[in-house]
C-alpha cells in the first residue's frame, strides 16, 4: 500500500512538472512575434492552432502583410528549424506568372507553397539543390530575370523559399535553430529565443518588397516584349 501511494505521488509530481513546463513553453511561443507588432500599422495578433502567433497589419507602403511561424522538426541531418513566413498580399491581382523556388528540398516541407505549384521548371545553375515550380506562363523565357533572381535569393542559407503569384509575395526565412541537446537527447524542438528580433523581421519584409519590385519590373518588360512581337 505504501509503495502504491509513493508511486502515485511520484507520478503526480512528474505530471505537475510537465504541466508547468508545457505552460511555460506555450507562453514563450505566444511571445515570439511581439517585436513585429510595432513594425506594422494597425497590427493585430492571433494564435494559430499550434499556438504560434500570427501577426497581420500594413507595411510602410500600405500593403497588407501577414507574418506567421513554422516549427520544422522534419529536417534531415539538421537541427529543427523555426521559419518566419512573410506574406505580402496584393489587393488587386497582378499580371505576374506564378513561380517559386525552394532551397535544399527534401520532400517533407509540408509548409511549402512551391510544392503546390503545377509545373516543374528547370532552375538556373546553382551551388545548392533547388526545386522550382510555377504555372505554364513561367516557362516562357521572358520570365528568366525573375527566375534568376529567385535562385540568387535562396543562395543565402537563411532563406528557405521565395514565391511570386498574382495574389501575393511570400518569403520564408530562418528565425532560429533548435537547441542541439534537446534535439539529440530528448528529440524535442526547443529554440533558445524569447522573441524574434525586429531586425530579422525587417530584413524579411525588405526581401519580400524587393522581390515584389523585381516581379513588377519583369512583368512590365514581358508585356513590352509581347507588344513588340505582336
Amino acid at each position: 500500500m505504501i509503495f502504491l501511494c509513493a508511486a502515485f505521488l511520484g507520478c503526480a509530481a512528474i505530471a505537475a512538472v510537465a504541466f508547468r513546463e508545457h505552460r511555460h513553453a506555450m507562453g514563450v511561443r505566444r511571445s515570439l512575434l511581439d517585436e513585429a507588432i510595432p513594425l506594422l500599422m494597425d497590427s493585430r495578433m492571433e494564435l494559430a492552432a499550434d499556438h504560434h502567433p500570427v501577426v497581420s497589419g500594413f507595411a510602410a507602403d500600405g500593403r497588407r502583410v501577414t507574418l506567421d511561424l513554422v516549427s520544422d522538426t522534419m529536417v534531415t541531418r539538421r537541427l529543427p528549424q523555426l521559419w518566419l513566413r512573410v506574406t505580402v498580399h496584393n489587393e488587386v491581382r497582378q499580371p505576374w506568372s506564378s513561380v517559386g523556388v525552394l532551397a535544399r528540398p527534401t520532400g517533407s516541407e509540408y509548409y511549402s507553397t512551391v510544392h503546390g505549384l503545377a509545373h516543374w521548371l528547370r532552375p538556373p545553375p546553382s551551388a545548392i539543390p533547388l526545386l522550382m515550380r510555377g504555372d505554364l506562363a513561367a516557362q516562357d523565357g521572358r520570365w528568366s530575370d525573375l527566375t534568376d533572381y529567385l535562385a540568387s535569393l535562396v543562395a543565402d542559407t537563411r532563406i528557405k523559399e521565395a514565391v511570386v503569384s498574382p495574389g501575393a509575395i511570400r518569403v520564408i526565412v530562418q528565425a532560429a535553430e533548435g537547441e542541439r541537446a534537446a534535439h539529440v537527447l530528448l528529440r524535442q524542438a526547443r529554440f533558445a529565443i524569447g522573441s524574434i528580433p525586429a531586425q530579422t523581421i525587417l530584413h524579411a519584409l525588405e526581401l519580400a518588397a524587393t522581390l515584389r519590385s523585381v516581379a513588377s519590373d519583369t512583368a512590365t518588360q514581358s508585356d513590352f516584349q509581347e507588344k513588340r512581337t505582336a
